[in-house]
């Protein structure tokens, strides 16, 4: 049996806060490490603040909905929205090997998600929305002392 998690929100900065609340709630309820949630809050509040940027323009006048649950070995979020696609294969991806004063800023965002998730995935639908589906393995297994 899962449980389904869901939280609704404006296009609003301010909202970030709420959803990283939400995002440990939901972590503390399906028993995930302190690793675990860290990937699961990073990934979902760059995800959300690109949607809040990009999509919406910063205007916070849109909605975002946060679904998360999880079966015996994954959980799996999906992040839908009404604003603007985009093309994920057109945000080009930062040259993490370049000294710090050589890179861009920005396009961290998608970046982060992909390495801190297993599997990320895009729908576009110019009737239902925009739809970010990441999927997380997690491990039950406790952690053994070393002797």
């Amino acid at each position: 049996m899962t449980s389904k998690y869901e939280l609704c929100v404006t296009s609003s900065m301010e909202n970030l806060t709420l959803i990283s609340d939400f995002v440990t709630s939901v972590a503390g309820q399906m028993s995930l490490d302190e690793d675990q949630t860290f990937a699961l809050q990073m990934a979902i509040d760059e995800a959300c603040a690109n949607v809040m940027e990009h999509a919406y323009g910063g205007q916070g006048h849109g909605t975002i909905r946060i679904c998360c649950h999880a079966d015996e070995d994954e959980v799996i979020v999906t992040i839908h929205d009404q604003g603007r696609p985009f093309d994920p294969q057109s945000v080009p991806r930062p040259n993490t090997a370049a000294p710090l004063e050589q890179r861009e800023e920005g396009a961290l965002g998608l970046y982060l998600m992909e390495k801190l998730m297993d599997w990320i995935g895009f729908e576009f639908d110019p009737i239902h929305g925009n739809t970010l589906t990441m999927r997380k393995k997690i491990s039950h297994e406790k952690p053994t002392l070393r002797p």
